[in-house]
């Protein structure tokens, strides 16, 4: 058949294809529907390349439960690819994806590289994608992708992962729409249809039009019926052939086909020769997984049961049988035994290469057979391996029923180690649900146990556990007590990993609620020694707990850098999760800073990026966002923190108390003081039962402010504590060296005349309209004339809408700082003043530094 209609898309894939040979790589995004003809298009591409370009080709696997990496394993397949060397059995999955890309980056001739059917992609093969989005650009290689754009709804795994890549620079979209009723013309000439009703039948998809061109002269009731109409005049052994590749997505060996239904590859080479099936060397396929579908779904149940055990005992014979293949067909063939013997290998295999969600398929499948076969042992193992994929998956409501019962079966044989492990991880699932309590009932439980010498590894992660919980509610005798608890329980084993945890969580202790300079020191050499031990996840851990845990306990300066670099490190390792949660931080950070255009713009970049509304993540820069909102008199801000803090109960204070202060403040401003209160007094009660004083300091400050305390509370950080005290100034000379001027500002605000008009001026500066009014409603009441207007609305925004940051980056270009003294100098990271440069140029429409810094200044005067 001819392809119409694609002339555009044709050219935007070789004009991305010219500029990757000029070493601008760029990740192309296929989308249209099924049947719209995709990958028509891309073959078409493909077939117009000379030797000039490397194609290498891979696809995801329509399997009951796709195997990992399937694209990937395709590539390694190929023996021109040059990836023949991918070694899956002993390297990460990050260490594929960097020899991928250093495949691409190191070549003579341009490479194209197809993924196809990426909406049937499994975790890991979309933790590839994101891979390459972020770093192809600098490559000589496109990264073709096709996938079904109806099929990707809200919920859909690859949705947020085409919200991360669509706004990156080296992604291009390419879609492919329905053919017109000029093409289906086309299309329909020499042939007895009426194009018109061949269109109505089709709705112009490519595939459905050129099989009811092929099937006959007449238009059937539905497509299937096309299909089938085409299998129909196969004798009945090429028809076996047929019937036999549609059981076996994607493709289906030769020799298995014939073998399944004692056919030759005569009957073989008939079903090709009807265009039926397509040979790929060794392996026969269908022209669009819609006809394969149509004819698997015609073949009778029990002759299809039969393909699929016949299938079973020919990958049996295999040296290396193929997992996710044998368990698919295994659940085919309802074979229980098979499924109990491969599906948690296949769950294994899957979970390690970072597809958890294929795991949890495969987990699930083994635990019913396994059950109904009576078998609770190896049952009740795989369940806690169920619960930890679901809670790594944030799915941790339905991780609970499944290591309950975990629990319920080591509990009633008395297997002492096993129990608490099971213990220690609904512990664990329970406070990933806000449900702490219920969380530290299982821990009580799992350190009552009778340990023995046998199990002192479970009983100090039993009392590790615990110290986590104590850091995490902030109660620091209590963590120290667990910790050293734990030390004890190690001691003689040879826990490194443990080891390693516990002088984290020890420094982490310090900096939210001793020494934050000891803190800080601990948590840098903990740092050092998993760069040591080249082990990026505890690298990430640290550098978060060291950016949190500072930005916590307001040490600015090391908190922003250990954060920033916690992000190019998160980015550099495609870890989401802590990028998101560091720049929840960033934005918290960036508020309390005064700089609150930074703010928003972090906040945001968070939620655009999580998938949960309940995380943390989100919980931090939302609270930021709605308390920038408030402070600066913009709308939503008591929506946003109302909607943060309806679940409030059920969270940590230190994930909660920002949103609660904030939504108190928004009563304060507008003359309601007891409108907060619902949540700031229970909040209040909290903060005196930990050793945080920060957020007794706060929280406590907001007591104060709005009547309900007379006093500080003991154990209240120093700035609040002065302040609540009456030595205003003192409070706002420490505000000031900390570096938070709207605190600086309200302390101001309750001294002397001079005081409050000094306080004026820094809330004019910071945008911060609210206070700003309330203040000069209260300066004229006290017969204070000459009061200074305040700044005209249209002049609150920074000039060509930069953000505070950004006006301090262009500031300093103008003193003649290169970035990397920039980036000293704001204790950034080089990469991020290279962002800033890169976002003031766009924003001033100014081609180099000095048109940049020429216009800010026109512009700024």
């Amino acid at each position: 058949m001819m392809l119409l209609e694609r002339e555009g898309q044709l050219a935007d894939l070789h004009q991305a294809l010219d500029h990757a040979s000029d070493g601008s790589g760029a990740l192309i995004l296929v989308g249209g529907e099924a049947g719209a003809g995709k990958t028509s298009l891309v073959r078409a591409f493909v077939a117009s390349l000379n030797d000039s370009s490397l194609v290498i080709g891979g696809a995801c696997d329509p399997l009951t439960t796709p195997r990992p990496l399937g694209p990937l394993h395709d590539f390694a397949a190929d023996p021109n690819s040059g990836l023949s060397d991918l070694d899956f059995d002993e390297s990460t999955s990050f260490q594929l994806f960097e020899m991928v890309l250093d495949r691409l980056r190191n070549t003579i001739r341009p490479i194209v590289m197809v993924v196809e059917d990426v909406h049937w992609a499994d975790d890991a093969t979309l933790d590839f994608l994101r891979f390459m989005g972020r770093r192809i650009g600098d490559s000589k290689a496109i990264v073709v992708c096709t996938y079904r754009d109806d099929e990707v709804g809200p919920d859909h795994p690859l949705r947020p992962v085409l919200g991360q890549l669509i706004p990156l620079p080296t992604t291009a979209r390419v879609l492919v729409p329905p053919l017109t009723i000029t093409a289906v013309r086309a299309l329909a000439a020499g042939h007895e249809v009426d194009p018109e009703a061949l269109l109505a039948l089709t709705d112009g998809n490519a595939f459905y039009v050129t099989e009811v061109l092929a099937a006959g002269h007449s238009v059937p009731e539905s497509v299937q019926e096309a299909v089938l109409a085409r299998v129909a005049r196969l004798g009945e052994r090429p028809r076996r052939v047929v019937e036999a590749v549609s059981i076996a997505p994607r493709s289906l060996d030769i020799e298995h086909a014939t073998a399944l239904v004692g056919g030759t590859v005569e009957h073989v080479d008939a079903a090709l020769g009807a265009g039926v099936l397509i040979g790929d060397g060794r392996l026969l396929r269908f022209r669009h997984e819609l006809a394969r579908s149509a004819v698997e779904d015609s073949i009778p149940p029990a002759r299809r049961l039969g393909l699929h055990v016949g299938m079973l005992a020919l990958l049996d014979e295999d040296s290396d049988p193929d997992l996710a293949r044998m368990a698919h067909h295994a659940v085919q063939a309802g074979d229980g035994e098979r499924i109990a013997q491969y599906a948690p290998m296949a769950a294994r295999e899957a979970s390690r290469r970072g597809a958890h969600r294929e795991a949890i398929s495969f987990l699930e499948a083994a635990i019913v057979e396994l059950d109904r076969t009576g078998r609770t042992k190896p049952a009740a193992a795989l369940r806690i391996d169920l619960g930890i994929e679901y809670r790594t998956i944030d799915r941790a409501r339905e991780a609970v029923p499944a290591v309950e019962r975990a629990v319920t079966f080591y509990r009633d044989q008395g297997q002492t180690a096993e129990l608490g492990m099971a213990l220690v991880e609904l512990c664990r699932t329970r406070w990933r649900l806000n449900d702490p309590d219920k969380g530290m009932s299982a821990l009580e439980e799992a350190l009552a146990l009778p340990f023995d010498a046998s199990t002192r590894h479970v009983e100090a992660e039993a009392y590790y556990q615990l110290a986590y919980l104590h850091m995490l509610g902030r109660r620091g005798s209590a963590g120290r007590e667990a910790l050293a608890h734990t030390r004890k329980s190690a001691a003689g084993e040879e826990l490194a990993d443990l080891m390693w945890r516990i002088g984290m969580l020890d420094g982490t202790l310090d900096i939210v609620l001793a020494d934050t300079e000891i803190g800080i020191e601990k948590l840098t050499r903990s740092i050092s020694s998993a760069r040591s031990a080249n082990d990026p996840s505890k690298v990430a851990i640290a550098l978060m707990m060291l950016g949190s845990g500072g930005g916590e306990a307001r040490a600015y300066r090391r908190a922003s850098q250990a954060l920033e670099e916690a992000i190019e490190h998160g980015t550099a390792h495609d870890e989401d999760y802590h990028v998101a949660y560091c720049r929840s931080w960033l934005a918290r950070i960036a508020h309390e800073q005064g700089r609150w255009d930074d703010a928003v713009h972090q906040a945001e970049l968070v939620g655009a990026t999580v998938s949960s509304n309940e995380g943390i993540a989100y919980m931090t820069a939302m609270s930021a966002l709605g308390r920038v909102r408030v402070r600066r008199g913009d709308p939503g801000g008591l929506r946003l923190l109302n909607e943060l803090t309806n679940t409030g109960d059920h969270h940590e204070l230190q994930h909660i108390w920002n949103a609660i202060c904030g939504r108190a403040e928004h009563f304060w401003l507008i003359g309601q003081p007891e409108g907060g209160h619902d949540l700031l007094i229970p909040a209040y009660e909290r903060a005196l039962q930990t050793d945080s004083e920060w957020a007794r300091g706060e929280i406590g400050f907001w007591m104060w402010r709005t009547g309900t305390i007379v006093g500080p509370p003991d154990g209240a950080a120093e700035p609040f504590h002065l302040q609540m005290a009456g030595d205003w100034q003192a409070s706002a000379t420490l505000w000031h060296e900390i570096g938070c001027p709207y605190e600086e500002g309200m302390a101001l605000a309750d001294g002397d005349r001079d005081a409050k008009l000094q306080a004026l001026a820094i809330f004019d500066s910071l945008g911060a309209r609210p206070e700003s009014d309330r203040l000069r409603a209260e300066l004229r009441q006290a017969g204070v004339e000459s009061i200074p207007r305040g700044p005209a609305r249209s002049t609150r925004a920074n000039p060509a809408g930069l953000t505070n940051r950004q006006v301090e980056v262009i500031e300093l270009m103008a003193q003649g700082m290169s970035n990397a003294e920039i980036a000293e100098k704001l204790f950034i990271s080089r990469k991020t003043v290279e962002h800033h440069v890169s976002a003031i140029l766009t924003k001033l429409g100014a081609g180099s530094r000095t048109k940049a810094m020429a216009t800010f200044e026109r512009i700024a005067n």
